[in-house]
């Protein structure tokens, strides 16, 4: 299943136990009960822009809204490309997908970071999932999106130097061994 696809369902899934949450709670002509978990997850920025070989700070920030703690959260972050014009390997963009959270009391908030580093230019969308430990998805973050512009230059990551010196350096000690073998010798001069 593709990760937009895996996104389309989260979000729908996590709309449609609302609407039947909050259409119980009004049939009965209650609020909200006191057991009642509600957890919000934001990614920002929403809007980025950045240039290819450049690193994103991403702040997930959850926020305990409910009565009662959540059981222990585990926070993964997913990235894809709407488009399906680039494929897209998260593992890629950064070195840890899944952070633990733990458990998060009433009316507090946890921020989680993530540093990426896009490998590819286009445009993206980067989404966090709360789960708990069990694979129960408690929450789906906002779809936040990121350009990444293409960056041609002739020296990436100034490693210009490395790609010309080395096979010069190289080449130069070859020139020089060869050199060395066909000078005569002084012994053979004698």
């Amino acid at each position: 299943m593709s990760r937009l696809a895996a996104l389309l369902i989260a979000l729908l899934t996590a709309a449609l136990l609302a609407i039947s949450g909050s259409a119980s709670a009004h049939a009965a002509g209650a609020t909200r009960s006191p057991g009642t978990r509600s957890i919000d997850v934001r990614v920002d920025p929403r809007d980025a822009s950045v240039k290819l070989g450049e690193t994103l700070p991403l702040h997930v920030t959850l926020t305990n809204n409910g009565a009662e703690a959540t059981p222990e959260l585990v926070l993964h972050l997913d990235v894809t490309d709407p488009t399906k014009s680039t494929s897209v390997d998260p593992e890629d963009w950064t070195s840890t997908l899944t952070k633990q959270v733990g458990a998060i009391p009433p009316g507090d908030t946890r921020v989680v970071e993530w540093i990426v580093q896009p490998i590819s230019s286009g445009d993206f969308v980067a989404y966090a999932v709360a789960l708990t430990p069990r694979s129960r998805t408690i929450a789906a973050s906002n779809a936040a999106t990121i350009r990444v512009e293409h960056q041609q230059t002739l020296n990436p990551h100034g490693i210009l130097g490395v790609a010309l010196g080395v096979p010069a350096a190289l080449g130069a000690l070859l020139l020089v061994q060869q050199w060395m073998a066909r000078r005569p010798r002084n012994s053979d001069q004698r």
